[in-house]
């Protein structure tokens, strides 16, 4: 990897070429290459960002989403896959903006904040913009639903009516939260490459420190309320705050890692905690995943890895 980073940064006809070739490749490229192809060019706009600044990281993305808007309009994509298209845009320009927070600001959580905010902002303007989203969201699962109905698929129609529904219901927060994610995954792996060439540690340091401030946490529990009483707000209300909800527990996931990575720091055996609580996500993450949200948000008030060093 420290080859990579370095190839990359030699100058901006490298960097361009990092981002530009795999994110016009993953245009006709299968699922899984295509998701590693996009995720790497949007490291390469990390990078970027994040080593040079926000003015060469927008010249890299600029050319890397005239690069694949030319090359989709060159092999004629459907109307699904423009959608895909866009929606690979949107994750682009989101890395480049977490990451010049980042470059600007040097704090992660911050980065996690204005990301998010965006997710979340993104939510609320589909739901006031559009005029039916369930409707809308059901028309966009519809290839989804001719699949499931055929015979081999061993479901009934009223089965697979009944899961297109729960799954519009939901659509819009999975796509932004999975987008928010990628967007994570992409500045979180360009800066750990930034580190190992200028600073070794220093996203390790970065990230077992993370902690959000109490604004968040008054919006956490906030929205805990809402949800609670979301009945009586209305339907369109109730389904806007449970899509709006999935973004923000995906960022307090992720502080809750941060808060399990600081107190696992402070212990011996340090691999095989972590080994531990990652194979414990994976198995029962409908488990872990609020314990670890309720543990990020504890931590802003209780502050757990300061407790636990001073004993």
């Amino acid at each position: 990897m420290r080859a990579i980073a370095s190839y990359i940064l030699k100058g901006m006809l490298q960097a361009i070429l990092s981002a530009s070739v795999p994110a016009v490749l993953s245009l006709s490229a299968p699922f899984m290459l295509k998701l590693l192809l996009i995720y790497f060019s949007g490291i390469v706009v990390a990078l970027i960002t994040l080593r040079m600044g926000p003015r060469q990281g927008f010249t890299v993305l600029f050319v890397s989403v005239i690069a694949t808007v030319l090359a989709a309009q060159f092999m004629g994509l459907n109307n699904a896959s423009g959608l895909d298209l866009w929606n690979t845009i949107y994750l682009w320009v989101l890395v480049w903006l977490g990451a010049s927070v980042l470059q600007t600001s040097r704090s992660l959580v911050l980065m996690l904040e204005v990301v998010g905010l965006m997710g979340m902002l993104t939510i609320l303007a589909f739901f006031v913009l559009v005029d039916n989203p369930i409707q809308t969201n059901m028309k966009l699962l519809q290839p989804i639903g001719v699949v499931l109905n055929h015979p081999d698929s061993g479901m009934n129609p009223t089965e697979v009516t009944t899961m297109i529904n729960s799954a519009a219901k939901l659509l819009a927060g999975s796509v932004v939260t999975y987008t928010v994610l990628g967007v994570m995954i992409c500045v979180f792996v360009a800066r750990s490459w930034q580190a190992k060439l200028f600073n070794p540690g220093g996203f390790r340091e970065e990230f077992i420190t993370m902690r959000f401030g109490q604004k968040m946490g008054f919006l956490a529990i906030g929205l805990i309320v809402a949800l609670t009483f979301s009945g009586a707000l209305g339907q369109q209300i109730s389904l806007m705050l449970m899509n709006i909800s999935m973004v923000l527990g995906l960022l307090f996931v992720v502080a809750g890692l941060s808060v399990t990575h600081g107190l696992v720091a402070l212990r011996e055996n340090k691999g095989f905690w972590l080994v531990g609580i990652y194979a414990l996500l994976i198995i029962l993450s409908k488990i872990m995943a609020p314990f670890l949200m309720t543990l990020a948000l504890s931590d802003i008030w209780a502050d757990y890895r300061s407790r636990f060093r001073k004993n």
